[in-house]
């Protein structure tokens, strides 16, 4: 007889076979592809950033180079796994039969592609700033989906530091997705964001108690990433540029090592939810705590009642977490985003400068362009408020203009100021906190933004081939770490 609930395991073909070597990655590439992960997580919020305070600039400043760089360097580590299993299989199919690699080499290919279709993106179809442009998710799932190869591949026998900090790695880049939210640069509703924070947050953690078997495990998993949260805001704060929030919901993953296996994910998602709740309401959170307070009831509601609907049932090969996790991160990924509501200015062709000094009082520019002016507009999610800019008197063109503006709401603003010259229309822009105390002062370049026309036909067929394969990715990154499960110890820690 066996155990009720046992089943009975075949072979696995890419298993380690001591006469031919061992499939799986070794320590020393875990941890070259950790220490990249970090640098790539780190390196998305410092061009989030970038972005935020500059605009979009070139595609080789230091923020890219830096994301380019730890592409490239797990690109390195996955040619030199592939290499060492080919060299001791002498067989293609045996090298992509090895567990992760496949995925890992998918993912690099659709990552390493989305930096030419973002700049053939930008280049067609106008200089947008959203993170949810189906070539920035290319990037951003990919990324992902090469980290989840890279520990599916982990030789089961690497010792536990270099594990977790690949782990934690997936985790970081998993939350890349609610970047926005995090830095205050909101481009879509707010009331998405709790439910993109727990399909991420819990789908990695799904992903991380299946290729890390042990609860403890994912506690430090977690641990890591915070004390890397918290390092990245020291190291952005102290070098002048905007740093995202401190992530104190994902605190309410420690809970997943409960030992009451049937009710942890629930309640694991409770707590993230009750502490994004705090965060919001005492501003440790840039997202205001109305859209998370909406959200919450229904999101929470679904998710445990889904995730006790599988663990109740007899009989049930899916555990409650990977099924919801992998359920919802699918949905994410197929469910097309809704326009962009925010600053997506679209930027193109420069003409010119302005220096834009924003006070407590309104807006004074001072350009050297012959200029008619038009309006202001400060914009932040669902968000559009709108006031005259005139010439300020006896400041003949090229000369000084003012507005006044009132943004009704705390956080960050990006306060336009628009303007006609001859046949084209001109705007410069300038982020602003609600929360100004002092006078603010920038140059910045004039120019003429991308028409908020329906897009092309070329734009929308580019644009559902590249959704296509990040659904794609999501959808083999799930399959592949469920089936790792079935070969892999079960958890006892």
């Amino acid at each position: 007889m066996r155990p009720h609930g046992s089943r009975d395991r075949a072979p696995i073909p890419s298993e380690p076979d001591p006469a031919r070597g061992s499939p799986a990655l070794g320590a020393g590439g875990v941890w070259v592809a950790a220490a990249a992960a970090a640098a790539g997580v780190g390196s998305a919020y410092w061009d989030d950033s970038w972005h935020t305070t500059l605009g979009r600039d070139s595609t080789f400043i230091p923020p890219h180079l830096l994301l380019y760089a730890s592409i490239l360097t797990v690109g390195v580590v996955i040619a030199g796994w592939g290499w060492r299993r080919l060299a001791a299989t002498r067989s293609v199919a045996a090298v992509f039969r090895t567990p992760g690699f496949a995925l890992a080499v998918a993912a690099a290919v659709a990552t390493a592609a989305a930096a030419p279709a973002d700049a053939f993106w930008h280049t067609a179809f106008g200089r947008d700033a959203v993170l949810w442009s189906p070539p920035h998710l290319l990037s951003v799932i990919g990324t992902l989906c090469v980290l989840i190869g890279l520990l599916t591949g982990t030789d089961r026998h690497v010792p536990a530091p270099p594990r977790i900090a690949l782990a934690a790695g997936v985790l970081g880049a998993a939350l890349i997705i609610v970047m926005e939210y995090d830095t205050d640069v909101p481009q879509f509703t707010e009331t998405l964001y709790l439910p993109l924070l727990l399909a991420t947050t819990l789908g990695a953690a799904w992903v991380i108690t299946t290729l890390v078997p042990g609860r403890t495990r994912l506690v430090l998993v977690v641990a890591v990433y915070l004390v890397f949260r918290v390092v990245l805001w020291v190291l952005l704060t102290t070098s002048g540029w905007l740093a995202p929030d401190l992530p104190v919901a994902v605190a309410g993953l420690f809970l997943l090592a409960l030992p009451v296996p049937r009710w942890r994910w629930p309640v694991a998602a409770l707590a993230v939810t009750t502490l994004q709740l705090l965060a919001s309401g005492t501003g440790i959170s840039s997202v205001p705590p109305t859209p998370v307070a909406w959200s919450a009831v229904g999101t929470t509601t679904v998710i445990i009642v889904s995730m006790i609907a599988l663990t109740v049932r007899p009989g049930t090969r899916l555990r409650s977490g990977g099924a919801a996790a992998a359920l919802t991160l699918l949905l994410v990924a197929l469910a097309p985003p809704p326009p962009a509501q925010a600053h997506d200015p679209g930027q193109g062709t420069a003409y010119g400068t302005a220096q834009m000094t924003v006070t407590i009082t309104g807006i004074r520019l001072t350009d050297d362009t012959d200029l008619t002016p038009s309006r202001l507009v400060a914009r932040r999610t669902g968000e559009d408020l709108t006031a005259p800019l005139r010439a300020q008197p006896g400041t003949p063109p090229p000369g000084t203009f003012t507005g006044e503006l009132a943004l009704p709401s705390p956080g960050l603003w990006f306060v336009y100021a628009q303007f006609a010259t001859g046949e084209r229309t001109l705007e410069v822009w300038v982020p602003v906190d609600q929360q100004l105390t002092g006078p603010q002062s920038q140059q910045r370049n004039l120019y003429q933004p991308v028409t908020a026309a329906a897009p092309p036909p070329g734009q929308i067929l580019l644009g559902a081939v590249l959704l296509a394969v990040s659904a794609a990715l999501t959808v083999a990154a799930a399959v592949t770490v469920a089936r790792r499960r079935r070969v892999l110890p079960p958890a006892t820690t």
